[in-house]
């Protein structure tokens, strides 16, 4: 964990609106970021930082960089304002079917896995955690392809699923939670999915309640705890790669003793379980890849 009792000079709490940040006081505001959530920005972060920090600093009134550290970090902080610091932090981007051989994979070769093994236990409910969900495509995309291979096996009324989305920004949630996208978001998509699970409202498509029933969103910060246990299939997408190698290892290994055994983590493309935790195993088919855990 990062030390956040860096020695302060005195003229740290005496800027003028407008004062560049130091290096001492962007050192303070990394080491509360890490500590409270995991993320970890480097030294070229610092004016993104700045930024995100004096835009707040406008909205609060308050008049400098320091004391709105100390608005933020001290015992009787604002926690409210805290969590909306770290909303400002993260950056949204997501998509339905994003990376669509991921999903070919869940729906080809993931989910019949599960629903045989669900059937042969006698078990009704099949339970998926979007981690860092964003504003929700995620959950909505694993929701229609999770029901479109659960129809394909022909138990459609004999399972259930369960779609936990969860994001440290309560911004992007109220989002998920509405269901409602612009048409641009849903360019490309099959005409048939786009019948079957959304309803056309101007130039907007709102999320059909068949998929929507199966859905709950909820504020969640990864540093933390969240009672999950038994957990078939993890998708904690893109969030990795705002953590240093150690939270990225602890994070792993919590998922790892959420899921159930032989149940499924998939990473963003462009992260890796290599070097993390040796407990997973590497799944690749029709270049989607995943993780299963041993």
């Amino acid at each position: 964990m990062y030390n956040n009792s860096l020695s302060i000079n005195n003229n740290l709490s005496i800027y003028e609106e407008g004062s560049t940040m130091t290096n001492e006081e962007f050192l303070l505001f990394r080491n509360l970021i890490y500590n409270e959530c995991g993320m970890y920005f480097k030294e070229n972060k610092k004016v993104f930082i700045e930024n995100r920090i004096k835009k707040r600093i406008k909205t609060k009134n308050i008049k400098s960089i320091y004391q709105y550290y100390k608005h933020i970090s001290d015992m009787n902080r604002d926690k409210e304002e805290l969590l909306r610091f770290l909303d400002d932090l993260t950056i949204n981007e997501t998509s339905f079917f994003r990376n669509k051989p991921q999903f070919d994979l869940f729906r080809e070769k993931v989910m019949p896995e599960i629903i045989d093994k669900k059937i042969k236990e006698g078990s009704r409910s099949i339970k998926i955690w979007s981690a860092g969900c964003s504003t929700g495509e995620e959950v909505y995309t694993i929701a229609i392809e999770g029901l479109e291979a659960i129809e394909k096996h022909g138990c459609a009324r004999s399972l259930n699923l369960e779609i936990i989305g969860s994001d440290i920004s309560l911004s992007v949630l109220k989002v998920a939670k509405e269901g409602v996208y612009p048409k641009k978001k849903l360019e490309g998509i099959d005409g048939y999915y786009l019948r079957k699970y959304f309803c056309a409202d101007g130039d907007f498509y709102i999320v059909s309640m068949d998929i929507k029933q199966y859905t709950i969103f909820d504020f969640h910060n990864l540093k933390f705890e969240n009672g999950l246990k038994d957990v078939d299939i993890i998708f904690c997408r893109n969030v990795m790669i705002y953590f240093d190698l150690a939270e990225q290892q602890r994070v792993i290994d919590k998922f790892h003793g959420y899921l159930r055994p032989e149940g499924y983590l998939f990473v963003g493309h462009a992260e890796t379980l290599q070097g993390l935790n040796d407990n997973f195993r590497f799944i690749y088919h029709n270049k989607g890849t995943a993780y299963k855990r041993k």
